[in-house]
């Protein structure tokens, strides 16, 4: 069974703040009017006491650098790739992505189930 999606939302966003080197008040700071409330709401996010609605959520992504779909990976080997990903120029995302498609293609002409 998976951890909750509010679970997973506190873990990548405490993941992408440090990752940024931003306090809970910095990260407050730049969605929030009041750095005091705002760093209030951080914390309260990563501990998942508060749910982020999907424009708090797309602000903080932003905020941060990070693709919104990062903050709901659920697998850390999706997120590390979606922060890959957004790195690339437009060019290597199409051949990456054009790989993957091939990749997952022969994978599903063996039946074979990914993981």
């Amino acid at each position: 069974m998976s951890k909750p999606i509010t679970s997973i939302f506190a873990t990548r966003l405490k993941a992408a703040r440090e990752l940024r080197g931003l306090s809970q008040r910095a990260l407050g700071g730049l969605v929030s009017e009041s750095k005091s409330n705002g760093s209030v709401r951080i914390n309260r996010y990563e501990q998942g006491v508060n749910r982020a609605d999907m424009d708090t959520a797309a602000a903080l992504a932003a905020a941060l650098d990070v693709p919104l779909a990062y903050l709901f990976a659920e697998k850390d080997d999706q997120a590390e790739l979606l922060l890959a990903f957004a790195q690339l120029t437009s060019g290597d995302r199409t051949k990456l992505l054009a790989q993957a498609k091939q990749m997952a293609e022969k994978r599903a002409s063996k039946g074979t189930k990914s993981g």
